[in-house]
């Protein structure tokens, strides 16, 4: 071979650089190795249009776990969040609600809604930040082997059994919101449908499921950890676009001590004697390493890099069962002029620019949507997420222009009787004519334009099915049940090979955490040896 390495990490996306970050610090010589010639994944900035910058794919930061902050010294390095304006819903009749970022402002909007629902909005807000505060150091710990099989084990057990929940009925929802639906639990909470879509719609975000689908309560614990409604921990945009997270964390990489190449396409692992012992590139060329860790979600990794025979068939049937299709179209708008409210008044940025404005429907109209998405239908008038990064960096654009980034719910990556290269122009229009029911200048003021349906997003990004965050967030999906059961420790049945992507445990989102896990379970592997 013609180099060999301690470690090798497929993929240079966040999750990669975090690990090889660590794994460099720790004393490995480590590579990273991607096929595009960026890095970051689906954690960039690139040009879409002549002047005009976007994501393909994350698009606001949140919960960037704050060892990865601090250990890569990112402040230091200049990352800095514009904190994001307030969360505008706009529904059919046209009609608005807003979720501001104050408490008491979005308890005002609320009482012009419902008297009861204003009352119970702190109560409910306040126990959900509680529980999502109680469960974040999950988020930093390795998910337990439910069968220990050393001291080890046995203290990563006792370790989940001393979760800071405040009060015993905390625990007991927790539970409930891994089990039941978002809307079951918005029902047993409020009373005006308005409400209740604007907080459940993140349900149908990134799956085919619908609110009424049990376990998607889960989402508005996710939603209440990243600030999404109104407390929380805060989120934002990023000045210069999310690749400058990912930028500064390969620079803290090599700082460190690794290797990072682009245009580097892995289109196998070697595996001798069940043992993973390097890579070999689409050229031909072999990299020998000790170990490998795969940034590729799970599908990608044991379909498709890893032959079926070096794997346990249960193995292999149950990665073949984990439900990664994605079911979101993205739109990258290069536009003359802010996007403006029908009525609204005033010039320049409004305060609903500087958030999200979501153009939504009730909850039961949402699952109707789903529903048909998953015998292969697209909703035709479906959800909607438009966000204006340029309202906060306007170098993203030329002067006086702007980017307008919509994500369209309900577009399923596998189309019952249609291909989605032929279809994507007509969605686009659609969407945009929708949009500007609401926004009477949107669509005449569109220069140009990036379609990216669930099939682009696996071409570019490597995103199997599509999907951002390599597979459901649901509860048969998470912590020691994700990817699969008995391999959530980053370990695989491949003596050797690790996973560090979003397919692990906590799952997508631009935390840092899976890699960072990843690596220190490498590390105490190696100190073993």
């Amino acid at each position: 071979m013609a180099s060999s390495f301690d470690a090798v990490i497929v993929g240079g996306g966040h999750n990669g650089l975090v690990a090889a970050y660590y794994l460099a610090r720790g004393g490995l010589r480590t590579l990273v190795v991607e096929r595009r010639d960026i890095v970051g994944g689906a954690c960039v900035t690139e040009e879409f249009a002549p002047g005009f910058r976007a994501s393909p794919g994350a698009y606001v930061l949140s919960m960037l776990r704050e060892p990865v902050w601090a250990d890569l010294r990112l402040r230091e390095r200049g990352l800095r969040i514009a904190q994001a304006g307030p969360s505008l819903n706009v529904y059919p009749d046209g009609q608005t609600f807003t979720l501001h970022g104050e408490r008491h402002r979005t308890v005002e909007e609320i009482r012009s809604l419902s008297r009861a629902d204003a009352d119970a909005f702190v109560g409910y807000e306040e126990r959900l930040t509680g529980i999502a505060q109680s469960l974040m150091p999950v988020f930093d710990w390795a998910p337990p082997n439910l069968r220990p099989r050393s001291a080890h084990d046995l203290r990563a057990l006792a370790r989940y059994g001393r979760l800071g929940f405040r009060h015993r009925s905390d625990m007991v929802d927790a539970a409930y919101l891994f089990t039941t639906s978002a809307k079951r639990y918005l029902d047993e909470h409020f009373e005006n449908e308005m409400l209740k879509s604007a907080l459940g719609w993140e349900s149908i975000s990134n799956t085919l499921a619908g609110p009424s689908t049990p376990g998607t309560a889960y989402t508005l614990l996710h939603e209440a950890a990243s600030g999404g409604s109104g407390g929380g921990l805060g989120w934002g945009f990023v000045p210069g676009g999310m690749g400058v997270v990912t930028a500064l964390m390969a620079e803290a990489a090599r700082e460190a001590g690794a290797v990072i190449r682009t245009s580097a396409p892995v289109a196998r692992i070697a595996v001798r004697g069940g043992r993973a012992t390097g890579v070999v590139l689409e050229d031909g060329e072999e990299i020998g390493a000790s170990r490998v860790l795969s940034n590729a979600d799970p599908k990608r990794t044991f379909l498709s890099l890893v032959h079926e025979s070096e794997l346990p068939s249960d193995f292999v049937g149950a990665v073949r069962a984990y439900r990664c299709e994605g079911a979101s179209l993205k739109l990258n708008l290069a536009v003359a002029e802010l996007p403006r409210l029908r009525g609204s008044s005033g010039d320049g940025v409004q305060p609903y620019h500087r958030g999200l404005v979501q153009f939504t429907k009730p909850l039961a109209d949402l699952d109707r949507d789903q529903e048909a998405a998953r015998s292969g239908r697209p909703a035709e008038v479906a959800h909607a997420e438009l966000c204006i990064p340029t309202a906060h960096d306007p170098s993203l654009a030329p002067e006086g222009k702007h980017v307008l980034t919509i994500g369209v719910r309900s577009q399923p990556f596998a189309l019952h009787d249609a291909v989605w290269d032929d279809i994507k122009e007509q969605v686009a229009d659609r969407v945009i004519a929708g949009l500007g029911e609401s926004m009477p200048n949107l669509p005449g003021s569109v220069l140009h334009r990036e379609i990216l349906s669930p099939l682009d997003l696996e071409r570019r990004l490597a995103l199997t099915g599509g999907h951002h965050l390599h597979g459901d967030m649901s509860p048969d999906q998470l912590l020691f049940m994700r990817p699969v059961r008995g391999y959530a420790n980053y370990r695989t049945p491949i003596d050797g090979l690790y996973l560090c992507g979003a397919g692990t445990h906590p799952g997508g989102g631009v935390t840092g955490a899976n890699g960072r896990n990843c690596a220190r379970e490498v590390l105490r592997e190696v100190r073993k040896s």
